[in-house]
């Protein structure tokens, strides 16, 4: 990626349209530009919008970074941020992670927020951490809270359920998750 297409790819991420910001963070997918990790950690802490921050968190699964990493760590775990931008980097962390966020994923899963709730079962699912089956089982029994364009938080419990006992069935290696970056 060219410097000008950076620069203009931060500016659609933070710009006043959520489409173009969107878009922009698919065009970072499809790209994945090591010189946008400062830049992108830094809309997801000081963007315009939550829709702005909400993207960058979206485009980050892609910079397998210890910096992004983290910034999406601290992005689950800040209460006091947009719970869309909070559900976009627990997401995120489903693609991208270390052994620690598998402990920021869990802990949200008694997040008062049901984004929050949904995606880190969802990210929990596909990482495959088979310490949150009994919290998943606790969700699927009682949280019955409908997260717009998707489905009830109790359904995604039990999917991230199925995929854990999908993925458990697989012979063991290491100790660890096969898909957390060591950093």
């Amino acid at each position: 990626m060219t410097e000008e297409r950076r620069r203009q790819t931060v500016s659609e991420l933070n710009g006043r349209n959520q489409v173009e910001a969107f878009e922009a963070a698919k065009a970072v997918l499809n790209d994945a530009d090591p010189l946008l990790e400062a830049p992108l950690i830094m809309l997801l802490r000081t963007g315009r919008r939550p829709f702005n921050r909400a993207a960058a968190a979206h485009a980050m699964q892609i910079l397998r970074t210890q910096k992004t990493i983290r910034a999406l760590e601290r992005a689950v775990e800040n209460k006091s941020e947009n719970p869309r931008v909070r559900g976009e980097a627990a997401e995120a962390l489903a693609h991208s992670h270390r052994h620690r966020s598998h402990d920021v994923l869990l802990a949200g899963l008694a997040d008062s927020s049901k984004d929050v709730r949904f995606w880190c079962s969802f990210a929990l699912g596909e990482v495959a951490e088979r310490r949150a089956i009994p919290f998943l089982k606790r969700l699927a029994a009682r949280d019955k809270r409908i997260v717009r364009g998707f489905h009830s938080v109790a359904q995604e419990a039990i999917d991230a359920m199925e995929k854990i006992q999908t993925k458990d069935r697989r012979p063991r290696r290491k100790k660890r998750c096969t898909f957390c970056i060591e950093i």
